[in-house]
């Protein structure tokens, strides 16, 4: 009985499905490290934000001075949510920044008011409450950071303490 004849579609069939296994596995992997990148930008935003806040204490004795805030340009409370949120695949994925530099920018904080003669507008009690409230969420971060990456690493080394 003679060999079968493949068509050419037919004959490279295997190769396309070896093909979208492989990319399948790569994005995979790429889901794995997007967790510990939107952790990583939660850091970067509230360190810059702590240092932009220290300023604004820095300056409560500058005539004039009016305090200034880091803005998400997307709104950082429902992609940090969903970051901590998203544990299946199906989940919905926080919106990526702009490529190119953070997602964040500074800005006036307009909630504040001049309460002196000066035209100062710092209040220290209130930038005092904003810089705890800052290094708690930071510190909550950092924990899930750590965890991640520590699960990223039993994972590398087949389930074996480092």
């Amino acid at each position: 009985m003679p060999a079968e004849c493949l068509s050419n579609g037919r004959a490279n069939a295997p190769r396309r499905a070896l093909a979208r296994h492989v990319i399948a596995k790569a994005a995979s992997a790429m889901r794995i490290l997007a967790t510990v990148e939107q952790l990583s930008a939660g850091l970067d935003y509230h360190l810059a934000r702590h240092n932009l806040l220290v300023t604004n204490l820095a300056h409560a004795d500058t005539p004039g001075f009016k305090p200034l805030e880091l803005e998400r340009r997307q709104g950082f409370e429902g992609a940090l949510h969903v970051a901590l949120a998203a544990t299946q695949a199906g989940h919905i994925a926080a919106a990526k920044p702009p490529a190119g530099g953070e997602d964040f920018r500074v800005v006036q904080d307009v909630s504040a008011t001049a309460s002196g003669p000066d035209g100062n507008a710092v209040s220290l009690d209130r930038e005092a409450v904003k810089i705890a409230t800052n290094q708690l969420r930071y510190d909550t971060l950092a924990s899930l950071t750590q965890n991640e990456l520590s699960g990223l690493a039993w994972a590398a080394n087949d389930g074996k303490a480092g």
